[in-house]
C-alpha cells in the first residue's frame, strides 16, 4: 500500500478501514474495503466496483457507513513466515530488528516464537509488537475517530480464538461486550 493511499484511508464500524479508487480506463469506482495486512507487508481486502453513471453517488459513497449484512474475508495461514522473518534478521531489515531488539527486551527471541495460524491484523496494528500494555497506534491523515477500541477488541479476539476470518470493527465490539458480560 502507498503512502498516499495510507492518507487517503477513511475508517468505519461496518467497513473498518476503507479507501475509494477512480480507474478512468475502465470506467469504475473501486471500494477497497476491510483492510488488514499479513506480517510481509501483503493487503488483505474486500474489492467493490461500480461501474460509473450507475444509482446516485451519493449512494455509494454513503455505503461503508450503512447498516448492511456482515462483511468477512477468509483467511490463510503463511506456512513460509518463520523463514521470511529469519530471512529479514539474516539481512538486518531495520523494521524486523526494531521488533527482534523488542523481543529481547523481554528475554525472548522471533526465530524462536512458534507462527501457528494466520498473521493477519487491521492496517496499522502489527501482532508482534503489541504484546505490551503500551499499544502502538497508527496514525490515519482521514481518520478522526480513535481506532484503539477496535484494536484491542481484535487482538483479544486473535489471542482466544483462531483467525479464520476477518471481520469488521463492528463484530469485534459486538463479541468484546459479550465476553465481558460473561
Amino acid at each position: 500500500m502507498t503512502e498516499l493511499q495510507k492518507n487517503l484511508v477513511y475508517f468505519s464500524e461496518n467497513r473498518g478501514f476503507f479507501y475509494w479508487e477512480l480507474d478512468f480506463q475502465r470506467k469504475k469506482l473501486r471500494l477497497k474495503s476491510l483492510i488488514h495486512e499479513d506480517l510481509r507487508g501483503r493487503i488483505i481486502c474486500l474489492q467493490e466496483e461500480i461501474p460509473f453513471g450507475k444509482g446516485r453517488l451519493i449512494a455509494h459513497l454513503r455505503l461503508p457507513y450503512l447498516a448492511q449484512k456482515l462483511v468477512k474475508i477468509p483467511t490463510f495461514k503463511d506456512s513460509k513466515l518463520s523463514s521470511f522473518i529469519r530471512q529479514q534478521l539474516y539481512y538486518q531489515s531495520p523494521k524486523w530488528m526494531k521488533i527482534q531488539e523488542k523481543y529481547y527486551q523481554k528475554g525472548e527471541n522471533l526465530l524462536t516464537k512458534k507462527f501457528e495460524g494466520p498473521y493477519i491484523a487491521p492496517l496499522g496494528l502489527n501482532l508482534l509488537e503489541n504484546f505490551t500494555d503500551e499499544m502502538t497506534i497508527t496514525t490515519f491523515t482521514q481518520i478522526d475517530q480513535n481506532v484503539k477500541l477496535y484494536y484491542e477488541n481484535f487482538l483479544i479476539n486473535f489471542q482466544r480464538n483462531s483467525l479464520e476470518m476477518l471481520y469488521p470493527p463492528r463484530f469485534y465490539a459486538i463479541m468484546g461486550k459479550q465476553k465481558k458480560e460473561k
